[in-house]
């Protein structure tokens, strides 16, 4: 049987305030569209469709399009809660969703209520072990979080993690496809640069080895960058589908598309992704930029620029590049400042001249403005 795994979607996320909706559609289309032309007979999507817990309307018209055209394929979707989801908004439309084969395990769930599901697919079966994000406060007793070094309440929560996947997975056999699909932060993997960082301490690491061998494949959520763990069965991280954050440029996205038979390793084919716009962090003075234009035109840029401070020098910079500057930074080596002089004696228009040299500000147009203001007040 084909499987395809994807995650992280993080539908409502903005670069800088621009929105990104139309880049989710036209990705999570993509998604779709790799779905029906691999012939995929189950996809299984890790957690964090939503960007936040409290999603607007057309970032749940974008979420819920996607996963029904993606069961429309012909496929059963199986869905996890993120740390970034509202596991009880997903719980509450778990009823509307099972009509139409997207399966939802919102929180951590027993085997026998819903946290395994079992799924015949012609002479196969394929067996679905869901395990949601669970927080601290969620596996570990309030007195074990409030007393005790940190150290210890990682191990606690880890040992309780691995307790929870033995559970849900005790029932694998070599007769079935057995799939383990969770949203969590595993030992070994590497972050992408745009996930929350309270969720990545040692607190929150699980181990690979909480994995048994009789998973054909385990589908991870929750680290934005695409890549494989080493452990004893095929683990692996689908990634986020767009680059969410600028220390995500340099990462082509994906989705893994798994051939998986019964008692067989998985084989898993990784699908480039291509249409979310690219982030690029670009640097120089203004002309080296001007240099840079053809290479940044279909991206959303970061420009670090490295001229002496003043008043218009975004707005230039902006004129020069468009509308696809979302963050502009100036970045100039700095200088030994100069022993301050005595203010006793000295101008207002002197002292100002000097703070601004501190600041590496070299603006007339400041000096000038700040002139005229001395002027007004009788001052100069």
């Amino acid at each position: 049987m084909k499987l395809l795994h994807t995650s992280d979607w993080h539908v409502g996320k903005k670069i800088r305030g621009r929105s990104r909706a139309d880049e989710h559609r036209a990705v999570l289309a993509e998604i779709v569209d790799i779905a029906r032309g691999h012939d995929v007979d189950a996809v299984l999507v890790a957690g964090d469709v939503f960007e936040t817990a409290s999603p607007t309307p057309e970032s749940e018209e974008i979420v819920y399009r996607a996963l029904l055209a993606l069961a429309d394929a012909g496929t059963s979707v199986f869905l996890i809660g993120g740390n970034h989801d509202n596991t009880k908004r997903l719980a509450a439309l778990q009823p509307i969703m099972e009509l139409g084969r997207i399966h939802v395990v919102a929180e951590a769930t027993k085997p026998e209520h819903g946290g395994v599901r079992s799924l015949a697919i012609g002479d196969e079966t394929l067996v679905v072990a869901s395990l949601p994000f669970v927080s601290q406060s969620r596996i570990v007793r309030a007195a074990q979080l409030m007393e005790g070094a940190a150290f210890e309440h990682a191990g606690v929560y880890a040992d309780r993690i691995r307790s929870l996947v033995e559970s849900l997975t005790s029932s694998f056999s070599e007769e079935a496809v057995n799939i383990v699909l969770m949203h969590a932060f595993v030992h070994g993997g590497a972050s992408g640069g745009g996930e929350r960082s309270a969720h990545l301490v040692d607190e929150y690491a699980v181990s690979a080895q909480a994995f048994p061998a009789t998973a054909s494949y385990v589908a991870l959520g929750h680290l934005h960058a695409p890549q494989k763990i080493a452990g004893a069965s095929a683990i692996h991280y689908s990634g986020s589908p767009l680059q969410l954050d600028f220390g995500e440029s340099n990462q082509q996205k994906s989705v893994n598309v798994i051939d998986a038979g019964a008692g067989a390793p998985a084989a898993v084919d990784t699908i480039p992704l291509n249409e979310g716009i690219p982030l690029l962090t670009i640097r120089g003075d203004l002309d080296s930029l001007r240099a840079q234009i053809d290479d940044a035109e279909d991206a959303w840029l970061r420009v670090i620029v490295q001229e002496a401070r003043r008043a218009d020098l975004a707005d230039d910079v902006r004129t020069l590049l468009g509308d696809r500057v979302v963050e502009v930074v100036v970045d100039m080596p700095a200088e030994e400042a100069p022993a301050r002089q005595p203010r006793r004696g000295r101008s207002p228009a002197e002292m100002f001249s000097e703070y601004l040299a501190e600041l590496q500000v070299k603006d007339p147009a400041i000096e000038a403005m700040f002139a005229e203001l001395l002027e007004s007040e009788g001052l100069d």
